[in-house]
């Protein structure tokens, strides 16, 4: 039986603990070198590589990267003393993201609550919050697009409620009409809207026809720290509600031209925000958000409610709601 190779200290932790955008190829290029040079297959280190980056990386990189290694002549790195693999099983973990204390430390003195950003907002939300799908939808979409609300959902074993079906999908001013007829979409779930328009043909990546909004969500961050956060951040906000439950809901303005284009920037922005715990599931241009003006029971924190905070929908600036403290 061959004995596992020996792969040194500084190569596992590069695998632990993968680098930002930006910096990812010098270190695939350290990281193939070392275990290539350690005997390992070139099957064997694309399977290690391909698991440790999101599609940012491609496959044809890493794979480019390795035809490299194999051609060069590396010397094996052997352990100084016999107990070293043991010695390496040692490094440190990665140091655990404090998503609370890295945005407290980020905002300073600043602190926003909701009552500010309703202030601040250039369309001013109503007071009653049950319009908030109108007002909602008036601004931030066209004439003619196609929009898509879902109201079904099925419940996991965790008791979460997750959409579920096609939706109900009519263009704007249709939604809208239907919307005062009918009152906003809603069942015990809420009620979620498609942040990007669709074609009609149904509800995939593919079906987007414009690659205009980002979403970003909080995983256990408390309610509010998000808001303080998202009034401080320098980002284009076009729109701030309450999702009903824990988090609140930021709509980014991206204006990307394409699917992959729209997944190579809100990749990098995610990563960006990752150490604030933004939710990093949210790449894809046909991601649901939750409806303004409906309101849940299931996962509901509070009364429910998912309110319209801010709405700015012709801003484009990359700077903060607020520059300053409130």
């Amino acid at each position: 039986m061959m004995p596992s190779p020996f792969i040194p200290a500084k190569t596992r932790l590069e695998l632990a603990v993968p680098a930002p955008v930006g910096q990812r190829h010098e270190q695939i290029v350290k990281v193939v070198s070392s275990l290539v040079g350690q005997g390992l297959s070139a099957e064997a280190v694309f399977a290690e590589l391909r698991s440790k980056y999101d599609a940012t990386v491609t496959d044809k990189e890493i794979a480019g990267v390795i035809q490299w290694a194999t051609k060069q002549s590396f010397t094996p790195c052997a352990p100084r003393f016999q107990h070293q693999q043991a010695v390496t099983a040692k490094v440190s973990p990665p140091r655990v993201i404090d998503p609370a204390a890295n945005i407290c430390k980020f905002l300073g003195d600043f602190a926003a609550a909701e009552a500010d950003l309703w202030e601040a907002s250039p369309w001013r939300p109503l007071e009653n919050w049950r319009f908030d799908s109108l007002m909602f939808l008036a601004g931030m979409y066209h004439t003619g697009e196609l929009l898509n609300i879902v109201t079904d959902y099925a419940v996991d074993e965790n008791g979460k409620a997750n959409p579920s079906g096609y939706g109900l999908t009519l263009e704007r001013d249709a939604m809208m009409r239907h919307i005062r007829d009918k009152g906003t979409p809603q069942n015990e779930a809420g009620a979620w809207l498609r942040m990007n328009p669709v074609d009609g043909n149904g509800v995939a990546d593919a079906n987007v026809t414009a690659y205009r909004f980002a979403l970003i969500e909080f995983d256990a961050v408390p309610m509010e720290l998000q808001v303080s956060l998202l009034a401080r951040l320098p980002l284009p906000v076009n729109a701030i509600l309450t999702s009903g439950g824990r988090s609140a809901h930021a709509w980014v303005r991206v204006n990307a031209k394409d699917t992959d284009s729209y997944r190579a920037k809100v990749c990098e922005l995610l990563e960006l925000l990752k150490p604030f715990g933004v939710d990093q599931a949210n790449k894809n241009p046909s991601r649901l958000s939750r409806l303004a003006g409906a309101q849940r029971t299931i996962g509901a924190q509070g009364d429910g409610q998912q309110r319209l905070l801010y709405l700015a929908p012709d801003r484009a600036a990359s700077q903060p709601i607020f520059k300053g403290q409130t």
